[in-house]
């Protein structure tokens, strides 16, 4: 038993510490929100948002600031939901969760694990399930709740494209399972060997998907489309439930994808991929399948949430959303994170739940 636990605490560490340190989940955001979306009926009901300045607190204590982008025009102009949702799902990729200052994160740091790493995934690994996603997920729930409360719609669904996010990240096998055990053993515990190989299958995977997404392959396509929304009840098992679900095609597709670009992507250098170079249709076929079948729990999930923030807006419901009980492990967890990551929760929770919006939080 000893040598069990031990063997799988390696294991975990080995994890945390090869887990790409600048790769995203899946490609094309962008696009693929589009896609989920361009059919919602109340999205279209807001044509002509005004673009509103950030006046919302950032709870982060930061080593530089994140500067508040607007890329559809200036303050002031107007905008779509579409077109924020559809912009703004990116992002947390462009520097929103990097240089976040921490204990949790001053101790992840010894490992080579960043704020940006740790809040874009959730790995399920065995009995234990880390990773800041659905928190922040949440948060920004929590958040857009808040805006829409004080009537600034700008906010609420600029708020509402960032927990889409973290939604769609965690349905990216390779953000909830990155590494399979028999590589870890394979290449002896060794992260510089690791690192590189698991670069290279989650870049490839992304540049892939990206692509085909890019061009409208009509089966990815098809599966954004068709996709039926899913039903909110509780928030954290929403998301949570994507990313179990995720971890579990990600060592078939590891092993599809070792198979159908041959050696050189599990080797230690930089695996180059370009369109046209998956040869074995069989192969291409199933990984095609896996794939579609992640990108449609994406629609599912990305279309619900926001189904469901309709009824919350339409309905004046603006109960914030207090999470269920953790697991010993998240319980664990959360004594590194209580001050220097999630405090902010009880704050919104508080704004919200007393029906008043403090002066700083005031448009």
């Amino acid at each position: 038993m000893y040598r069990e636990i031990i063997f799988f605490i390696l294991i975990l560490l080995t994890i945390l510490m090869t887990l790409p340190k600048s790769a995203f989940a899946w490609g094309g955001h962008k696009e693929v929100t589009y896609y989920c979306l361009k059919d919602i009926e109340w999205l279209k009901e807001f044509k002509d948002i005004k673009i509103t300045p950030f006046n919302y607190e950032d709870p982060d204590k930061r080593t530089s600031p994140y500067e508040i982008p607007y890329k559809e025009g200036s303050i002031g102009d107007t905008t779509s939901a579409l077109d924020i949702l559809t912009i703004y799902c990116e992002e947390p990729d462009w520097g929103l969760d990097k240089d976040v200052d921490s204990f949790l994160f001053k101790l992840l740091g010894y490992i080579g694990l960043d704020s940006s790493s740790w809040r874009h995934g959730y790995w399920v690994i065995g009995p234990v399930k880390l990773g800041g996603a659905p928190d922040r997920f949440i948060y920004f729930y929590n958040m857009s709740i808040l805006a829409f409360k004080n009537s600034d719609y700008y906010w609420g669904f600029r708020f509402l494209a960032r927990c889409l996010h973290y939604l769609e990240d965690i349905t990216q096998p390779q953000h909830t399972y990155p590494v399979p055990y028999k590589v870890i053993v394979k290449n002896h515990f060794n992260p510089k060997r690791i690192i590189p190989v698991v670069s290279n299958h989650h870049f490839t995977l992304e540049r892939y998907q990206a692509y085909q997404c890019r061009t409208g392959y009509p089966k990815f396509i098809n599966a954004i489309v068709s996709a039926k929304p899913a039903e909110v009840k509780d928030l954290r098992a929403f998301i949570v439930e994507s990313a179990i679900r995720s971890s579990r095609k990600a060592e078939e597709l590891w092993d599809i994808q070792s198979k159908l670009y041959g050696p050189d992507i599990d080797r230690e250098e930089e695996f180059h991929w370009y369109p046209g170079l998956e040869l074995d249709e069989a192969l291409k076929t199933r990984y095609d399948d896996i794939i579609a079948e992640q990108l449609s729990d994406l629609a599912s999930k990305v279309k619900g949430l926001v189904l469901h923030m309709r009824e919350v807006v339409e309905g004046l419901s603006y109960s914030i959303y207090k999470g269920g009980l953790r697991s010993p492990v998240k319980q664990f967890v959360s004594l590194f994170t209580v001050k220097g990551y999630t405090s902010y929760l009880s704050r919104s929770r508080r704004i919200v739940n007393n029906r008043e919006i403090s002066p700083r939080d005031r448009l």
